[in-house]
């Protein structure tokens, strides 16, 4: 699970209880919840009996990143010198070791600046930093003595004083200090916090004599962690390292608060302006995007741990649910500041994620237990309610989800009380609450007639995204209400008239999907909320495109978030990237939570269409795969207190689910994705026929069977025939690239005429495949190149004249022969 890198790159390393972070350029930060002990942390080395410094930032090579820590290589004239940063899963404390390969000894200079203060918003004042002879290391204090650190080494041969002089004594800021070492040793730096009045300094010591145990348990933590949660497989090895780190990413934001508690943080970042980090606190709704992921990962205690925090600050008076939590609230008048209950709509996501959580894990006791608080919850979303539509209302000083530009009505929110009324009522049901399970789908059904009246603007054939509190229509495209497309908000024709611009290149990006269209006139591509290319909506439209049965769009729209891996922090997801070259976005925390949690959940949900319902024991796998992937494995899928595995294979005319079933009976819901137009032909669970039904849609084709899985092996094989898919390539754009590769706008099947929409670089040759077992007669607009029996090729030649950067939009039709 390791990861090699170059160049300059945002690092961290983590434990629950403190962190190691930042660009290797700047210095980093360290961090023991909710301190921040030092920042500016950097290195230079020097031979023995030499003079010369060498700067770090100046001999950094290479990043070795491995989940448990991450390892620096810097490269002098005739030594190498490997820094592991290391942070314990549970402890105040990070440790940093050097090891040097070279001929002579190289002494490390170690310079950082003390600090001492809370996270934003806090502030302590008075920290002092002083040299404590006793225990050779600084010791930082401030003056009610709460909190404390201590920096030390058993390697250190000189040090900085800390006088009270008139004048500095250097030029050169923060402390510093001296460790040798020589080939074949190790030298350590520990830091550790005091807090709540705690000394640190053994705290240090110890986390000095148990490194290696330590380390060995942060090993054996990931690899549990890796081992126990749901486990996916495909042909693609970049996929499947972007699976796996987007698990490990969850993981790591895990922060637990002495004074608050355990939960998931928004991300890593460093720090900037009056942000001490960003974003390392709790964000309510960024907790619930987390779970939802946890959830599609199996990792279901940890889910229903991250709703007990936000239960425990729900507020007691009106059930509303909050919105930002910073580490440092614990020590200081947190509801003074404007920031814990300022979003409305996480009241009504809280519902939909507690019925989300309740149907995968079948945890009615969860329910039972919190039943007021769902209910004071609802009583919440229902006060905000405009009592001539039934539709929810921001109230003056709240805000919905668009925080860039508040509204007095947002249709996220509007379909946010759609999916909590479902919720609430599926919710009430199981808690034996028919009556008021029966008034919340009452309320239900008058939103969504509202909604449909109120959010669609027929001339851009696009939704509208809400209204100014003055009641004029906010009608710029873009994408923040993607949630409308699961909930069946519009008519058909109406999603899809949306999604066919979504598709377009006017959206679609080589790295995702633009906030906004550009032709919009508040585009910004550099701006956060205004055209800038977001992680978590790229995720939501490929699973739109998923659940509107168009995956000729959804996959590659998907596909293109694996490149964010490797964009940064290795194995991590930005916040955001620009809207028209690739790059990290101007305003983008480097490692942001919930675009890895939208990654994972869209993969399990989405592609592979896989979703556990543990109150019923039923499992639905509805996989979207590629025509050119044979075998896709899923391990460590948790239906209650057993697990079942699944290996899914698929060759031209069949299809092959191979099952394990760990646990007790379950019911078994299979709908692969067949070629489009096929003829199923068969259906055999262990060689005996079972019903099967064919479900054609405009853009894809199903095949759909139900059945009983006992505990032990099962084999169901469907068999099909004829059908037609179309594989794009794989966009795997560099560093300040526009984007190059086409966009499929749609497909389209009548009999045997085949048509593709697309947008391409007309000044660039433009190849993709189809895979079919029948024969093309002719194609109109490219030609066609045979690769193997059932594979082609289509080409679109380049136009000399066309604009460089200018995509254009190209409609090929393919005409098969009637029989093979």
């Amino acid at each position: 699970m390791s990861w090699s890198t170059q160049g300059e790159r945002f690092i961290a390393a983590r434990g629950q209880r403190a962190g190691i972070f930042g660009y290797s350029e700047s210095g980093l930060e360290i961090w023991a919840y909710p301190l921040q002990l030092v920042d500016s942390f950097h290195v230079s080395f020097r031979q023995q009996n030499g003079t010369t410094e060498i700067p770090g930032r100046t001999a950094l090579r290479r990043i070795e990143y491995r989940p448990e820590s991450v390892t620096r290589i810097y490269v002098g004239p005739d030594f190498v010198v490997r820094e592991q940063l290391f942070v314990p899963i549970d402890a105040p404390a990070a440790i940093v070791t050097y090891e040097v390969e070279g001929v002579r000894p190289v002494d490390i200079l170690v310079r950082f600046n003390p600090v001492l203060n809370l996270m934003w918003p806090g502030g302590i004042g008075g920290q002092e930093a002083s040299w404590k002879a006793t225990d050779s290391g600084y010791l930082l204090t401030e003056p009610l003595h709460r909190y404390s650190a201590f920096i030390t080494s058993p390697d250190l041969i000189a040090h900085d004083e800390t006088p009270n002089a008139n004048r500095p004594i250097t030029t050169a800021s923060g402390l510093a200090f001296t460790i040798r070492t020589s080939k074949g040793d190790a030298a350590e730096v520990a830091i550790a916090a005091g807090l709540k009045g705690d000394d640190p300094t053994p705290i240090a010591q110890e986390v000095l004599r148990n490194r290696a145990a330590l380390e060995q348990t942060a090993v054996r933590h990931y690899q549990d962690m890796l081992d126990q949660g749901l486990q996916i497989q495909t042909p693609d090895e970049d996929i499947n390292r972007a699976l796996t780190w987007s698990q490990i990413a969850l993981d790591q934001a895990w922060v637990c608060n002495p004074d608050l508690g355990c939960g998931q943080v928004a991300g890593y970042g460093p720090s900037r302006k009056a942000r001490r980090p960003q974003y390392n606190w709790f964000f309510a709704g960024d907790g619930m995007i987390s779970a939802r992921a946890l959830l599609a990962a199996g990792r279901n205690d940890r889910a229903r741990e991250e709703l007990e925090l936000v239960l425990k600050y729900q507020d007691q008076k009106t059930g509303m649910i909050w919105h930002e939590l910073a580490q440092s609230a614990g020590a200081i008048d947190w509801h003074k500041y404007p920031y814990m209950f300022g979003h409305v709509d996480l009241s009504y996501d809280f519902l939909d994620m507690i019925a989300e959580y309740y149907s995968t894990t079948g945890d009615l006791a969860f329910v039972k237990k919190h039943w007021n608080a769902i209910e004071a919850a609802y009583r919440y979303c229902q006060s905000l309610l405009d009592p001539k539509l039934g539709l929810p209302l921001i109230p003056t000083g709240k805000q919905g989800s668009n925080e860039q530009d508040p509204l007095g009505d947002e249709l996220t929110l509007s379909s946010g009380w759609v999916a909590a009324t479902e919720a609430y009522a599926a919710l009430a049901n199981a808690a034996g609450r028919t009556s008021v399970a029966k008034t919340a789908m009452t309320a239900n059904q008058r939103a969504r007639a509202a909604i449909a009246s109120k959010y669609w603007d027929e001339h851009r054939k696009f939704w509208i995204s809400g209204h100014t509190r003055t009641g004029a229509p906010q009608v710029d495209r873009n994408i923040r209400p993607m949630d409308t497309i699961r909930l069946g908000l519009f008519q058909p024709e109406q999603r899809n008239a949306v999604l066919d611009q979504l598709a377009t290149a006017e959206f679609q990006t080589d790295w995702g999907t633009r906030g906004k269209a550009p032709s919009d006139a508040t585009y910004d591509p550099n701006a956060y909320a205004s055209g800038a290319v977001w992680g978590i909506g790229t995720a939501s439209v490929a699973s739109a495109f998923w659940t509107e049965h168009r995956p000729a769009t959804a996959f590659p729209i998907w596909n293109t978030l694996v490149t964010w891996h490797t964009l940064d922090s290795p194995g991590h997801m930005h916040e955001t990237l620009a809207g028209d070259t690739y790059r990290p976005g101007v305003e983008s925390v480097p490692e942001q939570t919930w675009s890895s949690a939208t990654f994972l959940s869209s993969a399990v949900q989405g592609l592979m269409g896989l979703r556990v319902d543990g109150a019923n024991r039923r499992i639905e796998l509805a996989p979207h795969l590629p025509a050119d992937w044979n075998k896709v494995t899923l391990r460590k899928v948790r239906v209650g207190n057993g697990e079942v595995a699944f290996d899914l294979s698929q060759s031209p005319g069949a299809i092959e689910l191979r099952i394990r079933n760990e646990g007790a009976p379950v019911r078994m819901s299979f709908d692969p994705e067949l070629p489009l137009g096929a003829e199923l032909r068969s259906a055999r669970l262990n060689e005996k026929e079972i019903a099967a039904t064919l479900a054609s849609h405009p853009q894809d084709s199903h095949a759909h069977a139900e059945f009983d899985v006992p505990p032990g092996d099962a084999v169901l094989r469907i068999g099909y025939s004829g059908g037609v898919s179309v594989i794009s390539p794989a966009p795997r754009p560099l560093i300040g690239n526009t984007s190059r590769e086409m966009k499929v706008v749609g497909v389209n099947l009548q009999r045997r005429m085949y048509t593709i929409e697309i947008d391409h670089l007309a000044s660039e040759p433009t190849r993709f495949e189809l895979h079919t077992p029948w024969r093309i007669e002719n194609v109109g607009g490219a030609r066609f190149e045979e690769i193997s029996p059932s594979s082609y090729a289509l080409i679109i030649d380049k136009s000399p004249d066309a604009d460089a950067h200018a995509y254009r939009r190209s409609k090929i039709v393919v005409a098969f022969a009637s029989s093979r």
